[in-house]
């Protein structure tokens, strides 16, 4: 999936949205003292592109991104529920492939 289609461009904000929610590091994007409401842009893009290559997501897959920026995996920066909500809410987003 190119990165300037629509159906691109929507996943990212809707993955982001999540991440958003998810907020591991308490940063509160967006929030009036927060980070910017893009803080997670740079970690939702590859997200989406498991998404929409796959259809969904795995726990696994998501660590596997997160240790890339951030050198631990979600799930040790979130409790094992959220992470599973997490992850469910991601491959509820009825992404088609």
């Amino acid at each position: 999936m190119r990165s300037g289609t629509r159906k691109w461009r929507d996943t990212v904000t809707s993955v982001l949205a999540l991440l958003n929610d998810v907020d591991p590091y308490r940063l509160q994007p967006g929030g009036a003292e927060g980070a910017p409401l893009d803080e997670y842009e740079l970690e939702a893009g590859p997200i989406a592109s498991l998404l929409l290559k796959n259809g969904s997501v795995q726990s696994n897959e998501v660590d596997a991104i997160w240790l890339t920026w951030f050198q631990e995996p979600l799930s040790e920066a979130i409790k094992s529920e959220a992470m599973s909500r997490f992850c469910t809410s991601l491959n509820s987003l009825n992404i088609e492939t």
